[in-house]
């Protein structure tokens, strides 16, 4: 009867201590859990898009970048179609934000001559944007890589996310640095008109 008594002396000394962590434990994971469902109820006003024009004409450096599929690629391989190249990573957070809305263009554009190309620059490479693509659900954009960051030279530019819209001829219409609600109608409307479509 003493050991236990004794053995209960031992131990309710830690009980106390786990139950004094359970508030604590709550609170993180309230932390961790809170901000992506509160994403959900309550969507990000992320600005619509408005590419700031260019009053002189822009030929874009030429640089290489790879698909998902490992095949090198220029912004040649797609001359002829107007292309929204998207520059981003999967660390960076304005980027996370406007990526679903991207997809929805996608969808939205899909039957239009307009090719969106979204080039992640994440050292880790194509299985690293794979994983965000499918932790997404982003099923509508392909995937481009460019781990030396070769576009931001050819591009100029200097912050992320940053898109450009670049003509049938190659040469670049105007960009937009920041994210964006790409799929709002204002920005559809916007796209769709400098594109003539």
């Amino acid at each position: 009867m003493a050991d236990r008594a004794k053995l209960i002396s031992i131990l309710s000394p830690v009980f106390a201590m786990r139950r004094s962590l359970i508030p604590i434990l709550i609170i993180v994971c309230a932390f961790v859990a809170f901000p992506p469902i509160l994403r959900d109820f309550f969507p990000l006003n992320l600005p619509t898009a408005q590419f700031v024009a260019h009053n002189s004409i822009r030929t874009p450096t030429d640089f290489t970048f790879s698909d998902g599929s490992a095949r090198k690629l220029t912004l040649d391989d797609f001359r002829g179609r107007f292309i929204l190249v998207n520059v981003w990573a999967t660390w960076c957070r304005p980027c996370q934000e406007e990526m679903a809305s991207l997809n929805r263009l996608a969808l939205l554009l899909a039957k239009k001559d307009i090719k969106i190309v979204p080039i992640s620059i994440d050292v880790s490479g194509a299985e690293t944007v794979r994983s965000f693509y499918k932790r997404l659900g982003l099923n509508n954009l392909s995937i481009y890589v460019d781990p030396a960051k070769n576009v931001m030279d050819a591009l100029g530019i200097t912050g992320i996310p940053t898109t450009i819209l670049i003509g049938r001829d190659g040469r670049e219409i105007g960009q937009m640095v920041g994210p964006a609600q790409w799929d709002a109608p204002e920005s559809v409307k916007h796209i769709r008109e400098i594109a003539g479509q």
